[in-house]
């Protein structure tokens, strides 16, 4: 009689469990992997989203600085940098970005200049710039407020209080040219 020897290998029902197992942590790996990713890419995103703002910040506070006759009405600002053409505004521009836009004293448009590269941030774009007037009895100040949004999705906002060095427009009064 001959002796049946053990065969070596595995089975198919061995070999079913062991091919689950890979791939279900293949699936649990590559879930993982995408989540991380996904954080770095919205972690770089917001990182972005406030180098914009607070640039965007940097540069109106220091417009507005040493403006000449401020004036804040329904959300905008008018302003100058000399008596003879006291005429400047901000504005969001079509690309969002933050423009300064200058009038003549009839009303019409002079120039338009960004105040910063928003090409850089890719697509971050400013969604939101508004200015507000606080009172502070003798030293009123402006507050701007920017957002800075994907797409949709507002990634970042920010505020900033800033005091004219010449002082604010009377509630009351006109900035010539700028809507006349």
């Amino acid at each position: 009689m001959k002796k049946r020897g053990f065969k070596r290998g595995f089975t198919l029902a061995e070999m079913l469990i062991a091919v689950l197992l890979l791939g279900l942590v293949s699936v649990m790996a590559t879930v993982m992997v995408s989540a991380v990713l996904g954080n770095t890419v919205m972690a770089k995103e917001v990182a972005q989203a406030e180098i914009l703002g607070s640039e965007a910040l940097d540069n109106i506070q220091a417009e507005l600085r040493f403006a000449l006759q401020v004036k804040v009405s329904d959300g905008n600002v008018t302003f100058g940098h000399d008596k003879a053409n006291p005429n400047c505004s901000l504005a969001l521009n079509g690309e969002g970005s933050v423009v300064l836009q200058v009038y003549a004293t009839n009303g019409d448009l002079i120039s338009e200049t960004e105040l910063f590269d928003g090409v850089s941030y890719g697509n971050l774009k400013i969604s939101a710039l508004t200015f507000e007037r606080v009172d502070n009895g003798a030293a009123d100040s402006v507050k701007v407020t920017v957002s800075v949004a994907y797409g949709n999705r507002v990634l970042w906002q920010g505020s900033v209080s800033v005091r004219p060095i010449n002082g604010m427009a009377d509630e009351g009064s006109v900035v010539p040219g700028a809507g006349d």
